[in-house]
């Protein structure tokens, strides 16, 4: 399916405009009805129950639709696939504790009304959609993670009645938290976390979430339930996806780099390229002059802690400088090693050469005006300087060799 990144900047939604095959950086795609049918997964408006929870001292099994699943296929090779539940009550809390179980991907089973006996988890339902690709290509969910330990990324919309602030709400809903975390305010962090571009609509953001709630009492019913409830399902969810996208290609970029690699010149400059590479094609400070989306943006990229996962992921070049220098400056010795032996072969050469001149030119040019006797004495002092000046040479000559 094609998207309309119509908020963002043109050097960005160029890069994700899938009618530009050849240059777009980013495919997405939709299940359909027929697909769900194949892949044994129920209709849109079939509903779901986890496992029976303790919530507000009664046992709860939370009932929820799956109305769509979507697929984010980026040239990184990292794929993002999203759920759409609808939630059978409005209650922040109840949602908050259902989504504290679901986002437990490997262990939340999750039943089917009428099929007790077709239970799976939700990373079983992904499995079984993404199996026929296996054909064609090696893949892993959740490579960064240990097993057992799989956690998605929530974002919620919510509708909620007026009220003077929405904290307690959204200490739960920004962190999918059950009831059984006991509320505490932090006006720092929630300074950090919490966003209001407007009366009516509130943002909960956190490392693992995030929640937009709105107020439609308070006058817009019309906007928040039409135009910006569709901008929620395309332009903020693509954003969100976006930056998941860029914290999973951190986290990929971390498992890949070992202990061995960072004396590996070969893969470091390989991995050099791809870092580059990747921050041309997906990394940017601005990405819109829309506030509402810009201020978020940059929020979700503190709470995702970007910036410092980018130094972390820059840290194997500053290990690449290093075992580049270390490089040349071995291969410099190897040099210096090559040069010292051809001098010394030479200053060899060169004292046996300088022994019979020396003695060839005392003789003739001497001759002419010592005796024999004096000719002699000048041919052992040149012999003396000679011998003299080569040790010299062949003592620099080791000293170099040893250093």
């Amino acid at each position: 399916m094609h998207d309309e990144i119509v908020y963002m900047l043109k050097y960005v939604a160029d890069k994700l405009n899938s009618r530009d095959r050849k240059n777009c950086q980013c495919f997405h795609y939709e299940l359909n009805d027929g697909a769900r049918k194949e892949l044994g997964l129920a209709l849109a408006d079939s509903w779901y129950t986890t496992s029976p929870h303790n919530f507000r001292n009664a046992s709860e099994k939370f009932r929820f639709q799956i109305l769509g699943v979507q697929l984010y296929c980026f040239s990184t090779t990292v794929c993002i696939m999203a759920f759409k539940l609808h939630f059978e009550k409005d209650d922040p809390l109840w949602i908050s504790a259902a989504q504290y179980y679901l986002k437990k991907v490997s262990r939340e089973k999750i039943y089917p009304d009428g099929q007790p006996d077709e239970a799976a988890t939700m990373l079983q339902l992904a499995e079984n959609i993404m199996e026929t690709f296996r054909k064609i290509s090696d893949f892993s969910f959740f490579y960064y993670a240990n097993p057992s330990t799989e956690r998605a990324n929530v974002l919620t919309y919510l509708e909620v009645g007026p009220k003077e602030d929405y904290k307690y709400e959204l200490f739960y809903l920004r962190r999918c938290y059950s009831e059984g975390f006991l509320f505490a305010e932090n006006e720092k962090q929630d300074s950090e976390e919490i966003y209001s571009p407007s009366q009516d609509t509130i943002w909960g953001i956190s490392p693992e979430a995030a929640v937009c709630l709105v107020c439609p009492d308070r006058g817009r019913r019309s906007f928040l339930q039409g135009t910006f409830f569709r901008n929620f399902n395309a332009q903020y969810l693509f954003m969100y996806v976006l930056l998941l996208h860029q914290k999973y290609v951190l986290y990929m970029f971390l498992t890949k780099i070992g202990v061995g690699t960072y004396n590996n010149l070969e893969m470091l400059e390989e991995y050099r390229h791809q870092l580059y590479e990747f921050e041309t094609d997906f990394v940017f400070s601005c990405v819109t002059e829309v506030p509402q989306y810009q201020n978020l943006y940059d929020r979700m990229v503190q709470a995702f802690s970007l910036k410092k996962m980018y130094e972390d992921v820059h840290e194997p070049l500053l290990s690449l400088g290093e075992v580049r220098r270390v490089t040349s400056e071995n291969e410099q010795k190897k040099r210096d090693d090559n040069v010292n032996k051809a001098l010394f072969m030479l200053s060899v050469l060169s004292f046996f050469s300088a022994l019979i001149d020396s003695f060839d030119f005392a003789e003739s040019f001497f001759g002419w005006f010592l005796t024999e006797t004096g000719v002699k004495i000048v041919q052992v002092i040149c012999v003396l300087l000679i011998v003299g000046t080569a040790v010299f040479v062949f003592r620099s000559l080791w000293k170099t060799k040893k250093e």
